[in-house]
C-alpha cells in the first residue's frame, strides 16, 4: 500500500534535506537520493533500502535506487503513454538509450520524482535539498541540462 500524498504533504518537504526525512540516517551528501526521497513519501520499499544501508536501522527504510524503484513496479513505460491522471505518477528522466524493453539500466544519469498538481516534486543532489518544478516541462529541461542531453527522455511508473 503506497502512502497517500498530497501538495500539502509535498510542499512542507520543499527545502527539507534528506537527514530530515529519513528516520535510518542514510544522508550522505555523495549518494544520489532522488528514489530515497520519492520512496520515503511513498512508502516504498522495493530493493535496496536506506535500513538495510545502516549498521542499526530503527525502520526497515525506503528504496534508494532509482532503476530498482522503477523496474520493480509493474505499470511503468514511456511518457508518452503514461495514465491521464498524473497525481501521484513517478516521474522519471534519463537517457532514453538506458531503458530498454522497458527495464532502466543501473547507469549514474537517472531521476525520479512525484508528479502533484502538474508540479514535479524531487530530491536536488547538487544543492542536497527537495525542489518543486512548476512543470513537468521545467523538469525535463532541469534533467537535461545537468546531464548535458536536451532530448532527455522521460518516463513514468505507477506506485503500488
Amino acid at each position: 500500500m503506497v502512502n497517500p500524498v498530497t501538495t500539502v504533504i509535498l510542499d512542507a518537504l520543499v527545502g527539507k534535506g534528506i537527514g530530515e526525512i529519513c528516520e535510518n540516517h542514510f544522508d550522505s551528501a555523495s549518494q544520489n537520493h532522488c528514489a530515497h526521497f520519492v520512496s520515503h513519501v511513498l512508502g516504498l520499499r522495493l530493493g535496496l533500502t536506506c535500513g538495510g544501508m545502516t549498521f542499526r536501522p530503527p525502520s526497515p527504510g525506503a528504496s534508494i535506487r532509482c532503476d530498482e524503484v522503477f523496474n520493480r513496479l509493474s505499470q511503468r513505460g514511456p511518457w508518452a503513454s503514461a495514465p491521464a491522471l498524473t497525481n501521484g505518477l513517478l516521474l522519471f528522466a534519463t537517457s532514453s538509450s538506458n531503458v530498454i524493453n522497458n527495464q532502466m539500466a543501473n547507469v549514474p544519469r537517472k531521476h525520479v520524482g512525484i508528479i502533484f498538481g502538474g508540479a514535479v516534486y524531487n530530491f536536488g543532489n547538487s544543492d542536497h535539498k527537495v525542489r518543486k518544478e512548476a512543470t513537468i516541462e521545467a523538469f525535463r529541461s532541469r534533467m537535461g541540462h545537468a546531464y548535458g542531453d536536451p532530448q532527455i527522455g522521460l518516463f513514468y511508473a505507477v506506485p503500488r
